[in-house]
């Protein structure tokens, strides 16, 4: 017998402080009174009894005793006593509530798995014990307590039926390793549910059992019990839709989809393309049961608009019959070449530099916001993005130190973006300028004279100064040149090496590759700019998002844009063990409902309260009658 509502000792402090008052108010009901009356005239004339000394007493002490135990039962009424069932001690139980995106699905009579995963989850609630301890989980992608253990069932009916399937697959894994963690520390075991402790909790998964992986570790939860919904009704879904912009053309866009199957045959849908809500065409795509497919295009435009992926027909779950994806502006950095021709000049470019290259010959025809390459000299002060290769002593932005011949470029900086990649002990130009390096210059490259390659950041400006001729013969044609420039041009535009990717994918774990980056060079940021956590593993960079977002991706080669909004539904489902129950259990064998006293207790308190009042309360009346007697004086006492 246990207590819901008050202790032991709550009860009794309760209880004898309103037992004394009640026993005090007896006393004080019982005792005589003095009472000032205007005359004694019609008051019977008796002789003044004697005076002694005796000890008050209770006149009826059975409606006291009647109403002491009255109260006492309206106490433990209040305190809501609770026997357990056949003396065994309560348990531990764990219901995981699936709500992952799974369970938006419909079935075959048109109802969402999610209500009947609801109905599931009360009736398992409505045969436990109410001495039975239960914690609520709710597993998606990322399992969260909802509940944590409680007695509470009305707090439990409401979190089951505030529950809503989220965007994220089901990873029943962690959902059970979450259940054995939190049944470990509300019975204060170490790594294991030791066998007494393993009998008396249930782990007790309720949904649809979608997921990836079949396989699942139960460690040490000995009792799971698996109430399965109804299988979902046939559709289809878009899993990606994704955007790469071609690096030899602007404008021009490779679109690629994936759609699944929730179907048991093979079979065609029809996927409808859209950009700016305007018909692009369709395509037909054959699926197989229960499988992926996918199909890829070419889109061509110069302007940014939404592109829109759509299948045809409506199905059971239209949460993820469509997918769309932004397409950014075109935006290539201009580079302006002032002094060397296009066919010298070329071999620079081999690294494929997505950049918009011009060749002028006057600096009138710069413009301001290009990159600027003087390979011919050139001001100083006239570019605000600019590349000086071998400038002369008086167009120089840098001071000189002197000039050199024949000597090896022999010292590269190991953390200036400029030099990644670079390791060539053999580049000796013909001719270089050694420089005298100011206190806001990074020194990139040098040989034992000094520095021949300065990198200069300003307020307003930013700059790289060659000490030698990238475009000359004895230069040009050795791998570290291309790469020079490209890093220079990179270093002065982050985007000339960054392919702009559009997609569409479903939220939880993100993988992107990036096998050309290192840690510093990848950013991984929110719609607003606010840093996202992430990890580096192998040549991928991984980061979780439960809920839709927009996230950017920014690589050394790459500019990504993630829309997670697409469902992520896994065709197959769970088959679990054959020690692992099926279905509701029987009242029985979950020690049934228990019986409630307290409506009892307080009706038997009602019941002593009506008797009293009936027996000692109604129809008492002051005694003694009226008799003649002499006449007496007003204002007098009688006592």
């Amino acid at each position: 017998m246990g207590l819901i509502n008050l202790a032991l000792a709550q009860l009794l402090g309760i209880f004898l402080p309103v037992a004394g008052l009640l026993v005090a108010l007896y006393f004080y009901d019982r005792s005589r009174r003095r009472v000032l009356v205007s005359t004694l005239r019609f008051w019977p004339q008796r002789p003044a009894p004697a005076v002694r000394q005796r000890h008050k007493r209770i006149q009826h002490p059975l409606s006291l005793l009647l109403q002491l135990v009255a109260l006492l039962l309206l106490l433990l009424a209040i305190a809501d006593p609770r026997p357990e069932a056949a003396g065994a001690a309560p348990r531990h139980l764990a219901i995981l509530l699936d709500t992952s995106a799974a369970m938006g699905l419909s079935d075959a009579d048109g109802g969402l798995l999610m209500d009947e995963a609801k109905t599931l989850a009360l009736g398992y609630l409505d045969r436990t014990s109410q001495g039975d301890r239960v914690v609520l989980i709710e597993a998606d992608g990322a399992p969260t307590v909802r509940v944590p253990f409680t007695q509470d069932r009305q707090r439990l009916r409401r979190a089951i039926l505030d529950a809503e399937p989220g965007s994220t697959a089901l990873n029943l894994q962690a959902a059970f390793d979450l259940a054995e963690g939190a049944l470990r520390l509300a019975l204060d075991t170490g790594a294991d549910l030791p066998a007494g402790a393993a009998r008396r909790v249930e782990a007790v998964y309720v949904g649809a059992g979608r997921q990836d992986r079949n396989a699942i570790r139960t460690g040490s939860l000995a009792r799971i019990r698996y109430l399965e919904t109804g299988e979902p009704a046939d559709s289809f879904g878009l899993l990606a839709l994704r955007a790469t912009a071609d690096d030899g053309a602007a404008g021009k866009w490779s679109v690629e989809v994936s759609a699944r199957s929730y179907q048991d045959s093979a079979s065609a849908v029809r996927i409808d393309f859209f950009f700016e809500d305007k018909p692009l065409g369709h395509r037909d795509l054959a699926m197989e049961p229960g499988g992926d497919s996918g199909l890829q295009f070419t889109l061509t435009t110069q302007r940014p608009g939404t592109l829109s992926a759509r299948i045809g027909e409506p199905d059971a779950y239209p949460g993820n019959n469509e997918a769309e994806i932004a397409i950014p502006p075109v935006r290539r950095p201009r580079l302006q070449v002032m002094g060397a021709s296009q066919e010298r000049f070329e071999p620079l470019l081999a690294t494929g530099i997505r950049v918009d290259t011009s060749f002028v010959e006057s600096p009138e025809e710069l413009e301001e916001d290009a990159i600027h390459v003087w390979a011919d000299g050139g001001e100083g002060g006239t570019s605000r993005r600019a590349i000086y290769l071998l400038p002369p002593r008086a167009a120089s932005p840098l001071q000189e130190a002197r000039t050199v011949r024949g000597v090896p470029v022999a010292k590269w900086s190991a953390s200036h973006p400029l030099a990644l990649g670079v390791r060539d002990p053999d580049l000796t130009p013909a001719r270089m300028r050694v420089f005298q390096a100011g206190p806001l210059d990074e020194v990139v490259a040098a040989t034992e004279e000094g520095p021949v390659i300065v990198a200069r950041t300003t307020e307003d400006r930013r700059m790289v100064t060659f000490g030698f001729d990238l475009a000359g013969e004895a230069v040009r044609n050795r791998l570290a040149a291309p790469l020079l420039f490209a890093n220079a041009v990179a270093w002065l535009d982050s985007g000339a090496f960054r392919a702009d990717s559009v997609e569409a994918r479903s939220p939880g774990t993100v993988e992107i590759e990036v096998p050309r980056s290192s840690r510093e060079q990848v950013s991984v940021r929110t719609a607003a700019g606010e840093p996202v956590p992430w990890v580096r593993a192998g040549d991928s960079v991984r980061f979780y998002s439960g809920q839709k977002g927009t996230y950017r991706v920014a690589t050394n080669d790459r500019f990504m844009t993630l829309f997670l909004s697409q469902p992520d539904i896994p065709s197959a489902s769970w088959e679990p063990a054959d020690e692992v129950g099926v279905g509701l259990p029987a009242r029985a064998s979950s020690a049934g409902v228990p019986w409630l006293p307290w409506p009892w207790l307080a009706s038997i308190a009602a019941l002593i309260l009506l008797y009293d009042w009936i027996r000692f309360g109604r129809g008492r009346r002051l005694t003694g009658g009226l008799a003649p007697g002499a006449a007496m004086g007003t204002g007098e006492r009688a006592g």
